[in-house]
């Protein structure tokens, strides 16, 4: 520990060091609990190591497209049209097509289709990438309307909670590494909005 500072622990547990001041000396000690250079103390503690948040997100991310990979290498052969039409659907015709190559497959591979649909929509959901909106109606083409309903129901629910704890858990630390001036000024305004 240098001399001069003091090492604090934050709510999140992280230890930081702030400046101590002797009073004579006229050095700035610790910041006052409220005012602006307390809340970037705080951010600081809380930001954690970006570099290492990066590093997960990306690992996270490379882990589930191997899960993807695995998914469709375990899909039954296609036919070349019919390789061109599995992807995601970015608009209705892609997802007319994927929904005739899924139908087609869905009664003698039933779990391999709906694993690849359950796959495809969390993954989707996780990296908020476009896309599962289709996913849903092509649920309703697919599936009876309580098992669809409950498909995207479940996938939804999923996908948005695995995305909130990446953005939580990850996305926190790069926020307060990179745009510390501006999560400080957003904590003051909840903050001020809270008190009223």
């Amino acid at each position: 520990m240098a001399k001069g500072r003091v090492a604090e622990r934050s709510q999140t547990g992280a230890n930081y060091r702030t400046p101590v001041g002797d009073g004579a000396a006229g050095t700035r000690g610790p910041a006052a609990p409220g005012s602006r250079d307390h809340q970037k103390e705080k951010s600081w503690a809380e930001a954690g190591s970006a570099g290492m948040s990066l590093l997960i997100l990306v690992s996270i991310f490379l882990s589930a497209a191997f899960v993807m990979f695995l998914v469709y290498k375990n899909f039954p052969q296609l036919s070349e049209e019919e390789r061109v039409n599995m992807k995601v659907p970015r608009d209705m015709d892609d997802a007319k097509a994927l929904g005739k190559v899924l139908s087609k497959y869905k009664d003698t591979f039933y779990v391999q289709v709906l694993v690849a649909y359950f796959a495809t929509y969390i993954f989707l959901q996780t990296f908020a990438i476009p896309g599962s909106i289709f996913l849903s109606i092509l649920s309703g083409f697919l599936y009876p309307f309580p098992l669809a309903l409950f498909l995207v129901c479940l996938c939804s629910g999923l996908g948005a909670s695995f995305c909130y704890m990446l953005s939580y858990l990850v996305g926190r630390p790069v926020v307060y590494k990179y745009l510390t001036e501006k999560a400080v000024k957003w904590s003051q305004q909840v903050l001020h909005l809270l008190l009223l």
